[in-house]
């Protein structure tokens, strides 16, 4: 099929082209409590092609593009028609000219590695199954329904400017809800978990965590009205506020005008009481779906210091728009590593808090910077005793915040993000439901 795709490309009146080409093999399980609802397997190829078109208009020179699917059962004459469509609809697409990269001098010397690779996906399942049923041993509450999903990928990036590059991965997804009645009302809670390894102890600490989770949610009464007190964010909660930094600093942002970061700024200001921003992006990072040698453009990936000591050291993008921004290019790296700070979670509860432990919707405008959530459960110690509390929200902005937040020592991965385990933020308005 890609030799058929190619020599059609010849003839074709395009300028510039890339194809990705995957394939995946999956296998899938469906739960209902403990018992196997489903069982399906699937083996499927995707090809996407991208054709360019360069252009001027009034003096302006622009690079089009437009991209289709190919499909196994397509024959000649439709993916010459198909080709021909994409490469009109690119002639309408004003980008900025750009070039598109070229290949690698050096081959990447370091392949993602999963154990998963070992043995059939069906080899994993009962494994899998094993490990997300096994604390569900509760009278009151437990996993209510569960999906396990399992992959196995490979990937071929090539492009009309010479670049042919190929690698494997294997990623998966657990998804579940749990149940748990007391007196009242019954609690449902959801998680949703991705991974590239299989780490029976992670899967067992989620699915504990989960069950716990959902029996103080049971008992919890609700957020009294609570005076200026830090607030402590956890888990995924610590990735979407901590993202922020990581967007500000892409070049598409910046090109775009969504950010005002300069490079050499100490972007959290000059007077800062707590703790610094320091992150890197790293490729390779060990059981992350995120993690590969290259990006979808076959550029090749290496990891990037981004901000150190609070200042930023680079952007950071696709070829496309670092090229728009004048730096070199990081190509897409997506795996995200911050820096622990200068406080044990221990060291953070020393004083009043309000620990935050889920959230109905916690959302972070990556514009402005300004971010909130309702709670769903929390932890408020009020300097003697520690209630399990649900209700009311939180909210703020980054900006105001920034320069008096403090980082745990201890460090947490969540799939793609490796950071503090828990953040420390002063000057967040806290509302009450009583």
């Amino acid at each position: 099929m890609i030799n058929n795709i190619l020599e059609l490309l010849k003839n074709s009146k395009i300028d510039d082209w890339k194809i990705i080409e995957t394939k995946t093999e999956s296998a899938e399980l469906f739960f209902i409590k403990h018992d196997v609802d489903m069982n399906r397997a699937k083996n499927i190829k995707r090809i996407i092609l991208t054709v360019y078109k360069d252009f001027e208009e009034d003096g302006n020179r622009y690079k089009g593009e437009a991209s289709v699917n190919i499909y196994p059962t397509m024959s000649n004459e439709e993916i010459k028609e198909a080709i021909k469509g994409a490469a009109f609809s690119a002639g309408f697409i004003k980008n900025e000219f750009y070039e598109l990269p070229k290949p690698n001098v050096e081959k990447s010397e370091v392949m993602v590695k999963s154990n998963l690779e070992e043995g059939t996906l069906g080899h994993w399942l009962p494994k899998f199954t094993e490990a997300l049923f096994v604390e569900d041993k509760y009278e009151l509450g437990g996993i209510n329904s569960a999906e396990l999903f399992l992959n196995k990928k490979s990937c071929r990036v090539l492009t009309s400017t010479g670049i042919d590059v190929s690698w494997n991965s294997c990623d998966g997804q657990i998804e579940f809800i749990t149940n748990w009645k007391e007196d009242g009302e019954e609690v449902e809670l959801y998680q949703n978990t991705y991974f590239a390894n299989y780490d029976e102890n992670e899967i067992r600490d989620n699915v504990k965590e989960m069950l716990q989770m959902s029996k103080d949610r049971a008992v919890a009464k609700e957020t009294p009205q609570v005076d200026s007190c830090p607030v402590l964010l956890s888990g995924k909660n610590v990735k979407s506020l901590l993202n922020f930094y990581n967007i500000k600093a892409a070049a598409s942002r910046v090109y775009m005008g969504h950010s005002t970061f300069k490079i050499g700024d100490l972007v959290q200001g000059e007077d800062i009481k707590g703790d610094v921003i320091n992150l890197t992006l790293d490729p390779y990072m060990d059981n992350s779906t995120g993690s590969s040698p290259y990006d979808v453009d076959g550029v090749l990936l290496k990891p990037v210091e981004i901000f150190k000591d609070g200042v930023l050291q680079r952007y950071h993008g696709s070829s496309r728009y670092c090229q728009y921004v004048n730096v070199e290019p990081t190509g897409q790296i997506s795996n995200i590593k911050f820096a622990g700070g200068s406080k044990t979670i221990e060291e953070m509860k020393n004083e009043r808090y309000l620990e935050v432990l889920a959230f109905s919707d916690f959302s972070v405008d990556p514009l402005v910077g300004d971010f909130a959530g309702e709670i769903r459960l929390a932890k408020y110690f009020d300097g003697e005793n520690i209630s399990i509390v649900t209700g009311g929200s939180i909210s703020g902005n980054i900006n105001e915040v920034q320069s008096n937040m403090y980082f745990s020592k201890e460090l947490k991965q969540s799939n793609n993000f490796i950071g503090p385990k828990t953040l420390q933020l002063y000057g967040v308005n806290i509302a009450g439901v009583k």
